[in-house]
């Protein structure tokens, strides 16, 4: 276990709230609200060489309502705390708020609050609040069952990809770099499994998709097995000769991360449901001790165990993808 989760591990054990922090944001029955915090920071998640602070503004406030979509939720509020270098100006300023602002407007929320202190590193937290509406379920990480359809939104290893073309200088690839600059959260996608379903497991695929599946594989005590011919492929991931290395560009997919997509698992899909997911695979009864995730190759044989120790952990070495980090666990 990483020194990530064992922190994580000993917050749930000191405070008595293993369940609260079992998802991707706590949910409060009695209130229908749902809470969620992350943390960017300057060098770790984000470098101003290829961030403008606009383009900041928008990932600080979509990462975090992607988790309140990771619920099946709507957002509601958000409360902005910086830390920021005292050189920093007001337009620096001005125009970060001017990205944070867009992406409320399009996802009908507001900023309600917040804090500031001077850092050397510019330092970003964000708490979003949200709500699951009347009549609607909240997502949970513990709920697949066997015989569920695993479904995940959009495509994969496109912000992975985009870092990468940032950080080298390329041209080209605009669909991921805007998957890394201005990922979209999936808050209709994930409205829509709320109001639809009574039992859905759902999360988002911040830290990757292989985590995603591990994470509600673990959660729920089922087996996932999803089918590598059925993950989409977006074509840029092509462009840049990754076909041509089949394990890169596989570990871009299954690892890469930052893509705020959703998976979830349902019991049955529809044309509904199939306008928002594409079907990866299915949820199986657990043979053995340790429920986990697998990928059936394209090529046939034995399904491949996916593994969290090829996905990106704080406080771990990292050799195989130097790069910022999706901002949450």
């Amino acid at each position: 276990m990483s020194k990530e989760l064992q922190i994580i591990d000993l917050i749930a054990q000191l405070t008595g709230q293993t369940d609260a922090l079992s998802d991707d944001a706590f949910w409060e029955p009695e209130t229908r609200l749902i809470y969620t915090t992350d943390m960017l920071v300057e060098n770790r998640h984000f470098k101003t060489a290829y961030f403008s602070p606009q383009d900041l503004g928008w990932k600080a406030a979509a990462v975090n309502i992607s988790d309140i979509a990771a619920m099946g939720g709507k957002p509601r509020h958000l409360l902005i705390s910086l830390g920021l270098p005292e050189a920093l100006g007001l337009d620096w300023v001005r125009t970060f708020y001017a990205g944070l602002i867009e992406a409320c407007q399009q996802f009908d929320c507001r900023i309600v609050g917040g804090d500031t202190v001077s850092h050397e590193l510019i330092t970003l937290n964000v708490t979003a609040v949200g709500v699951c509406p009347e009549n609607h379920t909240v997502g949970r990480r513990a709920n697949a069952e066997a015989g569920d359809y695993i479904i995940a939104t959009g495509y994969h290893g496109l912000s992975a990809t985009g870092l990468r073309a940032l950080q080298q200088g390329s041209p080209g690839f605009p669909a991921c770099k805007a998957a890394h600059l201005r990922p979209i959260p999936r808050v209709e996608a994930g409205l829509m499994l709320s109001r639809k379903f009574g039992r859905y497991a759902l999360m988002d695929s911040s830290d990757g998709l292989a985590d995603a599946l591990i994470k509600i594989a673990q959660a729920s005590g089922k087996r996932l097995l999803a089918r590598q011919a059925d993950i989409p492929v977006h074509p840029e991931l092509l462009a840049g000769g990754q076909d041509a290395n089949p394990q890169a560009l596989w570990q871009s997919i299954l690892y890469g991360g930052e893509d705020f997509e959703l998976v979830a698992t349902v019991p049955q899909v529809d044309d509904e449901v199939l306008t928002h997911f594409t079907v990866i695979g299915r949820v199986e009864e657990a043979t053995d001790e340790q429920p986990n995730a697998w990928l059936e190759p394209v090529q046939g044989g034995q399904p491949q165990l996916l593994t969290l120790n090829r996905t990106y952990q704080h406080f771990s070495p990292q050799p195989e993808k130097p790069v910022e980090e999706a901002p949450h666990a």
